[in-house]
C-alpha cells in the first residue's frame, strides 16, 4: 500500500504461520509508515484478526499511533544521559590525576634507572650478557605497566557509543580497582578483592559498568580518612548467586568509613543530592541507571561493622529490552 514504507514492511508481521495467536498474544510492534508529504512516520501498530462465525479468517484490524515525537524525546533524553556519563568519568579522571601522575612516574623512573645502568655496564670491558638481558627484560615489564596504565585511562574516558558485548565482570573488576592503587596506597587504605575465579560472562558495555565500579571504589576509599589505618578496608567481593535461570552476579563493595545518616539513605540515589562539598550529585545516580539499563538492582545497606555497603546484581541470562 502507498503508506506503507518501503524499508519497514509490514508483511512479515501477517503471515500465515499461527496468526490467530500471534496476533492475539503480543501488545504491538513499532514500524513506520510513508507520510503523503513523504517523510517517514514512527509508529506503534496493534493489529488482530478479523474471524466469521465459521472460524475463518477474512481479514485483519489494525490501530496505528504515530509514536514519531515521543521516539525523538527518547533519543533526546539517551544522548543527554551519555554526556553526563561521559562528564562523571572525565570529572573522576581528573580528581585522579594526581595519583594516575603517580602511577606513570613509577614505571618511567625505572625504565630510565635500567636504562643507564645497561649504558653504564656496555662501557664496562666485564660486562656479563646475563646482566643486561635480566636489566633489559626489567625495562620491558615496567614500559608494559605504563602501558597498562595509560589503557586504563583511554578506555575508561573514551567517548563511544553505549554497545552490549560480552564482558568479563571479574576482569571489570581488577581494571577498576587498578586505577586506585595509587590513591589507596596514599590515603593508606587496603583494597581487598575476594573474586570469585571463573565467573561467567554476562552481556553489557564495559565501559559503563567500569564507571559504576570507579565511582563505588572511589566513594568507599574517600569515607575513610579519620578512621584508624588499620581499619582502612576496602572489600570488593563478586561471585555468583541463584539457580538456573534465575542465576546472577552479585558484587559487594563494602567500606569501614564513616556511613551514611540514617535521614540521608533514602536520598542518595537521587539526581543532585550529595553529601560531599565538592560533589556533583550525580554519581550514584549514574550508577543506579546504568546497572537497571543492564537489567540489574543496585542498592545501599549500612555496615554491621561500620560504614557502607554497596551491592549491585546483574542477570546471568539476557533479557529483551522493551
Amino acid at each position: 500500500m502507498p503508506f506503507w514504507d518501503p524499508d519497514y514492511l509490514i508483511t512479515s508481521e501477517l503471515q500465515s504461520e499461527g496468526p490467530h495467536v500471534a496476533a492475539l498474544s503480543r501488545p504491538g510492534f513499532e514500524s513506520h509508515l510513508r507520510h503523503r508529504e513523504g517523510q517517514s512516520v514512527h509508529t506503534m501498530v496493534h493489529i488482530a484478526p478479523l474471524i466469521d462465525g465459521d472460524g475463518t479468517q477474512f481479514g485483519w484490524l489494525s490501530s496505528v499511533l504515530d509514536i514519531t515525537e515521543a521516539k525523538s524525546l527518547e533519543e533526546h533524553a539517551r544522548q543527554q544521559e551519555e554526556k553526563l556519563q561521559f562528564t562523571a568519568r572525565l570529572v573522576a579522571m581528573g580528581e585522579m590525576a594526581s595519583s594516575l601522575a603517580h602511577e606513570l612516574n613509577q614505571p618511567l623512573a625505572a625504565i630510565s634507572s635500567y636504562s643507564t645502568g645497561c649504558l653504564n655496564r656496555i662501557e664496562q670491558a666485564d660486562m656479563q650478557q646475563a646482566e643486561l638481558v635480566d636489566a633489559l627484560q626489567k625495562i620491558c615489564r615496567q614500559a608494559q605497566r605504563a602501558g597498562a596504565v595509560i589503557r586504563r585511562i583511554y578506555e575508561f574516558v573514551r567517548r563511544s557509543e553505549p554497545r552490549q558485548a560480552s564482558c568479563d565482570l571479574g576482569e571489570i573488576i581488577i581494571d577498576a580497582a587498578a586505577l586506585f592503587e595509587g590513591e589507596a596506597r596514599k590515603r593508606g587504605v587496603d583494597i581487598r578483592l575476594d573474586v570469585e575465579a571463573h565467573l561467567p560472562q554476562i552481556m553489557g558495555d564495559r565501559v559503563l559498568l567500569e564507571q559504576v565500579l570507579v565511582n563505588l571504589i572511589k566513594n568507599g576509599i574517600e569515607s575513610m580518612p579519620g578512621i584508624l589505618e588499620e581499619f582502612r578496608v576496602l572489600h570488593i567481593m563478586a561471585n555468583t548467586s541463584g539457580e538456573n535461570s534465575d542465576q546472577h552476579l552479585r558484587v559487594a563493595i563494602s567500606d569501614r568509613g564513616s556511613g551514611i545518616a540514617d535521614n540521608d539513605a533514602s536520598k542518595i540515589f537521587l539526581p543532585f543530592f550529595t553529601t560531599k562539598p565538592e560533589g556533583m550529585g550525580m554519581g550514584l545516580n549514574i550508577c543506579r541507571s546504568v546497572i537497571e539499563s543492564h537489567h540489574g538492582r543496585l542498592w545501599y545497606e549500612p555496615n554491621p561493622g561500620g560504614g557502607s555497603i554497596f551491592k549491585l546484581t546483574l542477570p546471568l541470562r539476557a533479557k529483551r529490552s522493551p
